[in-house]
């Protein structure tokens, strides 16, 4: 059903098309605005030394033995160098092709396993729907896959425990698999308040403005924006798209879409292809001849997400998405990467460079029940993939590193190799633990090492 086409979005910083117009990708960013309520700030750290995933493979580390399994919308390519010989099985759950031509988003992150973990078994599964991504995640754990990444965000979604997704994650971890996801690229794009403060009103400050992805001149292309609310705000809400008048009286706003529910989803989606011009969000109720704030509880919380598009004033905190934010998923977000700066170290994955600091995009907790949601963040490399790599290839960085500690120590249990991933992380930002960055940064050595000596 064409509403259901973008249950999914894959973790990217560019827009992505996945096979049609209502399926689309996760932000590109590249800075918060200083001053936002809420906003997670962390002191900018010195840079760290990247691990050398060399040194690991030279101890005879390389995922043999353990079982890795790749959900993803988009297919694989199997031809890819780095694939072949290395899948035991490729399936499809549902209209989407699991054999796709060209390096796809599952192909760079099925490979960016395989280039850290090289003996590593690989079974590969396309999805699109909730119900199909249940499906993969069950044929993964019957196959006997010992890590399940999912490079994907599920905008939109409640994460209550009926919650389809949540559950398919929650029992694939009670079954003893890893499981690893990112936890987005919607950071700036995240909008979370009391209802009142969102309701439809003159104030001009009550419209979420979209602005420009920072490495783009217009906001035109592609957008999508989910809003999602609490029970209590009772009645129907609808998040509407609105363009400022390029001529005439000042103040004036057209309507362009407005938010539709999506089949078996308590939250709406609008969608719309965008010209060069002027956009903000605004929540509505749909009876238009009620007062919006009066329309159940003001204080009920409503959520607004764009993975898209940046808000003019985000508020990030809060919009790590599922399945990262499931407990006992390892939640994953990425260090931002740099070229021009000169406090940047060599990223063994791959050309460029990272820093010391979480990316802004990058999704971050707390979850809706209060945990962290980040466990570690990571380098955005290796990735193999048109446009800029996000917290999928974190993602996928991570799970080869779950690889390799189950290699170096068969046996463990989901909560042990989280416990290692963790506790063998370097500090990130301010010291500790923080909403941004988790544990810290991933150290593929560290945790290899902390495997080893049991």
């Amino acid at each position: 059903m064409p509403s259901d086409r973008a249950e999914f979005s894959v973790s990217r910083r560019r827009a992505l098309a996945i096979g049609g117009a209502a399926a689309a990708s996760v932000l590109s960013a590249r800075g918060i605005p200083g001053g936002g309520a809420g906003a997670d700030t962390t002191t900018e750290a010195p840079p760290v030394a990247a691990d050398s995933v060399g040194r690991v493979h030279d101890l005879g580390i390389t995922g043999s033995g353990v079982h890795v399994a790749v959900l993803d919308p988009t297919g694989f390519d199997p031809t890819h160098d780095a694939l072949a010989g290395r899948i035991t099985d490729i399936r499809q759950f549902g209209s989407e092709n699991a054999v796709a031509e060209g390096t796809t988003h599952g192909t760079a992150a099925a490979a960016a396993v395989s280039s850290v973990a090289p003996d590593a078994r690989l079974s590969l599964a396309s999805f699109r729907k909730t119900g199909e991504f249940r499906a993969a995640v069950a044929w993964a754990r019957a196959t006997g896959a010992d890590v399940i990444l999912a490079p994907v965000a599920a905008h939109g979604t409640v994460p209550s425990p009926r919650s389809p997704v949540v559950r398919a994650a929650r029992n694939a971890v009670e079954a003893g698999c890893v499981v690893v996801a990112p936890t987005g690229n919607a950071a700036l794009g995240h909008w979370r308040a009391p209802y009142a403060a969102l309701a439809d009103t003159d104030a001009d400050d009550r419209r979420l403005r979209l602005r420009p992805m920072p490495d783009a001149d217009t906001v035109a292309g592609r957008f999508v924006a989910w809003l999602v609310a609490d029970p209590s705000a009772r009645g129907e809400l609808t998040l509407s798209l609105l363009r400022a008048v390029d001529s005439g009286p000042a103040d004036r706003w057209d309507l362009i879409a407005v938010s539709r529910p999506v089949e078996g989803r308590p939250g709406r989606r609008v969608t719309a292809d965008l010209t060069p011009g002027e956009y903000a969000l605004v929540v509505r109720s749909a009876d238009t001849g009620s007062d919006p704030a009066a329309d159940g509880d003001p204080t009920a919380r409503v959520e607004v997400t764009t993975p898209t598009h940046a808000l003019t004033s985000p508020r990030p905190l809060g919009s790590i998405a599922a399945p990262a934010s499931v407990p006992g998923v390892v939640g994953v977000g990425v260090l931002e990467r740099s070229v021009d700066r000169r406090d940047t170290i060599p990223d063994d994955g791959g050309s460029g460079a990272v820093t010391g600091s979480v990316a802004p995009y990058s999704g971050r907790g707390p979850t809706v029940g209060g945990d962290t949601g980040v466990d570690v963040v990571a380098a955005p490399r290796p990735w193999d993939a048109a446009g800029e790599p996000g917290t999928s290839a974190a993602a996928a960085r991570t799970a080869a590193a779950a690889a390799l500690v189950l290699d170096a120590r068969p046996g463990l249990d989901p909560a042990g190799v989280t416990r290692i991933l963790r506790a063998s992380a370097g500090d990130v930002g301010r010291p500790g633990r923080d909403l941004s960055a988790g544990w810290g940064r991933l150290d593929i050595v560290a945790a290899v090492q902390r495997a080893r000596a049991g």
